[in-house]
Parts: C-alpha cells; sequence; structure tokens
C-alpha cells in the first residue's frame, strides 16, 4: 500500500481502509463529512479477482461490508469508524498492464523530473506531487517526442498510484534521476526523451532504449532501463516465438511447430486447426477454460507439452545455422546501433548500477566458433546459448520461455506463440 494519492481521506479513516484493502492502491473520488468513494485500478482481467480477494480480507478481518452491483463488476461498500466507503474497481486506462505501468513510471517520471531541474525529492508523495504539478504545462519538459506520447504520458501519471508495486517503481526512478545527474555531471545533458512509441528523429524504430538523451554536444545515447533486486536477473529482451522465426526468416520451421502443437495439445481438446480464427476464437476459448477448470492436472501436462515443443523448436532454429544465429543475436537481443550506443541501467531500490552483458556479448560474437542452444536440466522454461571461442574462452546466455497473457489467452489458448525473454549472462 502506497502513502501517495491525489488525495488522502482523513485520519482514522486512512488507517482504518490501509488495513481493510492493503497492498491495493486507491486514489479518492470524491468524499464528504459522511461517505468517500474510492477506485482501485487493474488491469481488466484481474479485477474480479481483487474484488474477491479485498472482500475475502474484509470478511477475515470481520469489517461490515455489502457487495453492491455499481459498475462492471460491482463495488464493495465498507464502514471505517462510522464513516461509509465504497470501493470500486476500474481497469487501467486503455486495457494497459501493470507491467507496462510499472515500467514506465521508472522511466518517464526520472525523466521529467530532471528536465524540471529537480535533483532530489524528500518522499515518493512529494515526487508524485511533482509530476501532476507537470500534467497542466503539456510538453514544457520537451520529453515527449509528439501528441501521441504525450497523451499517453499524461494518462500514465494519472494511473501511476493505482500500481501495486507504486512506492518500490517511485523510488527506483529516483535512482535512475540519480543515474541521469551523475551523467550530467560527466557530460551536460541538453534533453532527455521519453520513447513511449516514437523515437528521436533519425533513430531505428526497434531500438532499445526506453529513454534517449541528447547532450549539448549534440551526441544521442539510449538507455535501457530494469528495476529489480540486488541478485535478479530481468529481461533484456522480449519477444516472442512468432517473431523470432519471422527474423530469422524460417517458415518451414514455424510451420512444423504450428502442425506440432496442434497435433499434441489442441487437437486433444477437439479444437481444429482454425480455431483461432476470429469466428472461432471465442466458442474455442470456452472449450479451453472449461477442460481447464474440469481436469487441470490434464490441462497442465498439455501446457507443458506445449511448452516443450516450442522450446524444442526454438533450440533447433538456434543450431541450424552458426550465422543466422549470430545475426539474430547481433541485430535483435544486443541490437547494436553504430550511430546511437545503448546502455542498460538497473534500477535496485533508490540505487542503480550499469549492466554489462550486452557489451559483453558485442565483444564474444567476433570470437565465437560454435554457437550452441540448449535445454535446461532443471526448468520447464529456461534454455541456454553457449557462445565458444578457442580455448577456454565461452559465454552463456540464460534464455526462457512461457505463457505471458492474462486469463482466458494464456498458457494453452496463448498456442505456438510463447514470450521468449533474455535473462543475461550466466555462469553454468
Amino acid at each position: 500500500m502506497t502513502e501517495v494519492r491525489i488525495s488522502k481521506l482523513a485520519p482514522p479513516k486512512e488507517t482504518a481502509l490501509k488495513k481493510c484493502i492493503s497492498p491495493f492502491n486507491y486514489v479518492v473520488k470524491e468524499q464528504n463529512t459522511a461517505t468517500a468513494t474510492v477506485v482501485i485500478r487493474a488491469p481488466n482481467a484481474d479485477r474480479e479477482e481483487v474484488k474477491r480477494t479485498i472482500e475475502q480480507k474484509l470478511k477475515d478481518k470481520k469489517y461490515y461490508f455489502t457487495s453492491s452491483r455499481k459498475g462492471s463488476i460491482g463495488a464493495t461498500d465498507i464502514v471505517v469508524d462510522d464513516y461509509k466507503v465504497r470501493i470500486l474497481y476500474k481497469s487501467l486506462s486503455g486495457g494497459m498492464s501493470e507491467t507496462t505501468l510499472n515500467s514506465t513510471i521508472t522511466e518517464l517520471a526520472p525523466a521529467l523530473a530532471f528536465m524540471g531541474k529537480k535533483k532530489t525529492f524528500p518522499n515518493v508523495s512529494k515526487f508524485y506531487e511533482y509530476l501532476v504539478s507537470t500534467l497542466p504545462k503539456g510538453n514544457a519538459s520537451g520529453c515527449y517526442l509528439n501528441t501521441a506520447d504525450q497523451d499517453a504520458g499524461h494518462q500514465f501519471i494519472r494511473d501511476m498510484p493505482s500500481s501495486s508495486k507504486f512506492k518500490v517503481k517511485m523510488e527506483n526512478a529516483m535512482a535512475i534521476l540519480n543515474y541521469l545527474w551523475d551523467l550530467d555531471s560527466e557530460s551536460s545533458i541538453k534533453q532527455v526523451y521519453f520513447a513511449y512509441r516514437a523515437k528521436p528523429p533519425g533513430i531505428k524504430a526497434d531500438h532499445k532504449g526506453d529513454l534517449f538523451i541528447k547532450f549539448e554536444t549534440g551526441e544521442l545515447l539510449g538507455v535501457s532501463l530494469k528495476a529489480g533486486g540486488e541478485n535478479t536477473s530481468e529481461p533484456q529482451l522480449n519477444t516472442y516465438v512468432n517473431k523470432i522465426f519471422d527474423d530469422m526468416k524460417d517458415m518451414p520451421g514455424k510451420n512444423k511447430l504450428i502442425l506440432g502443437v496442434q497435433k499434441h495439445v489442441h487437437s486433444k481438446l477437439g479444437l481444429s486447426k482454425d480455431w483461432r480464427e476470429r469466428q472461432n476464437k471465442s466458442g474455442a476459448l470456452s472449450i479451453i477454460e472449461s477442460f481447464r477448470e474440469n481436469d487441470p492436472d490434464e490441462y497442465d501436462k498439455l501446457y507443458d507439452k506445449q511448452l516443450e515443443l516450442c522450446r524444442d523448436a526454438l533450440i533447433d532454429l538456434i543450431n541450424a545455422n552458426k550465422k543466422n544465429a549470430a545475426k539474430f543475436i547481433t541485430q535483435k537481443i544486443i541490437k547494436k546501433d553504430e550511430n546511437v550506443p545503448l546502455v542498460v541501467i538497473k534500477a535496485i531500490g533508490k540505487t542503480y548500477n550499469q549492466v554489462t552483458d550486452e557489451d559483453a556479448i558485442e565483444i564474444m560474437i567476433p570470437k565465437t566458433k560454435t554457437i550452441t542452444a540448449r535445454k535446461s536440466n532443471s526448468s520447464k522454461q529456461d534454455w541456454f546459448i553457449d557462445l565458444k571461442g578457442t580455448g577456454r574462452q565461452k559465454l552463456t546466455m540464460k534464455m526462457s520461455i512461457r505463457t505471458n497473457q492474462p486469463v482466458p489467452n494464456n498458457k494453452i489458448a496463448q498456442g505456438y506463440n510463447l514470450a521468449v525473454k533474455f535473462n543475461g549472462i550466466v555462469t553454468t
């Protein structure tokens, strides 16, 4: 539960409400001396689960509440110290996922603060108040590259407190703000751009930079931002099986995988080859969900088979041709750009460090004699790519493959097109 809101309930109602709905975040829509309406935002697919979780917690704590039917999934009315509070459950704007919202906090917040000449904030609350103060100013900071990104950025700011990790991500944003000022002390920064959808002129659309920094010298630097624990490995590539086969131009391999998943997974549920077509998708999802509910063990076995087929297909793809594999790693994983270099900065709490995995891969690629992909012996999702040079020269890239869609579009329903991530260099 964060301490930051657009507005607050007066204590002791605020303290009591925290106990009722922690760790979820809320904003106060309206309030008077007798009642208040607060809004909890979550991805659309998660709203009912959030409502059930909160009402169970209220029941466990023996708070009096009623579940009304206001809104698309209803509302929860509770009484806190003789004060009536209505909780509404609304979707994040535009179907936005919390992952997108969280990453945007660590990107947009420090960019706006730096361009506003803000070096530090005493707490998360003051930081967020500053972000809200930028809304009436449009693009005075110059951070937004076009009107569409500006509109999206403004909505992100309004939605930030709805994140379940708001406080943590705002602290990460403070770390990135420190990085920007440290970089400025080395070479004066003229402008920081928030690259949500657009990129500065002349920069490739697939450049991995989340922020772009223009120095007083005119040079540009892309910054890819990550956040996590000191010993965690955050994905440095987020893509899909389908995209990898397309990037490596292997249509026969992709078609073979599609047929394999259909034969060994979807046909077991009686689904036809064209179940993904728009006119068939809704009915197919109902069949998949019914199967999951009625036979969860068999459902998981089929998903594991799907996972195995997809992982094996990727391994075969990488192993088929060293030249193509090296090109894929260079162009799609480290995304080398001769004109605009990239640094990867990881926020850990309120501190940061530079991730050098991509630099190491870039140095290793020209010396690589063999590229070999292999599966993990301890994980259904993990796999590795070994780059081997002469003698003992070796670098191992940790990859993973898994479902990443919300119910009911996840697991079996996601089909062969599972998510693929590069999680950094490891010692194996």
